[in-house]
C-alpha cells in the first residue's frame, strides 16, 4: 500500500486558503483558552497539528496581529505557538522558560 505524502505546515496554509478558515483564540477564564471555529477552521487546525507532528519542522506560530492573521476572527486576542519536542533545532530557551514559569518543565 502506497503511503500518502505528508504536507508541510506551509502547504497546509496553502491548501486551506480557498476555504478561508477562521479560528477564534482567546482567554475564556483564568485557566482556560477557547479555541473555536467552524468545521473548516477546526480541520485546518487539526491538519496543521498533524503536519507539524509528521515533519522535520519544530515549530509554527500564527497570530491575530502578525503572520497567519488571516486565519483568525476579530474576536481573537491570542495567537498560537506550536512547538514539537524534542526540538531538533537544539535548545529552545523561550519555550523552556515558559514551561518552567507554568510549572510544566520535565527536568531538562
Amino acid at each position: 500500500m502506497k503511503s500518502k505524502r505528508k504536507h508541510s505546515t506551509n502547504e497546509i496554509f496553502e491548501i486551506s486558503a480557498h476555504k478561508r478558515p477562521k479560528i477564534t483564540v482567546r482567554k475564556l477564564d483564568k485557566g482556560t483558552v477557547l479555541i473555536e471555529g467552524d468545521s473548516a477552521a477546526l480541520e485546518f487546525l487539526g491538519n496543521l497539528l498533524l503536519a507539524l507532528a509528521g515533519s522535520n519542522e519544530h515549530s509554527v506560530q500564527l497570530s491575530p496581529n502578525g503572520a497567519g492573521s488571516a486565519r483568525f476572527t476579530r474576536e481573537s486576542t491570542l495567537g498560537l505557538y506550536l512547538h514539537k519536542l524534542p526540538c531538533e533545532e537544539g535548545s529552545h530557551a523561550q519555550s523552556k522558560r515558559l514551561m518552567r514559569r507554568e510549572g510544566t518543565a520535565t527536568g531538562e
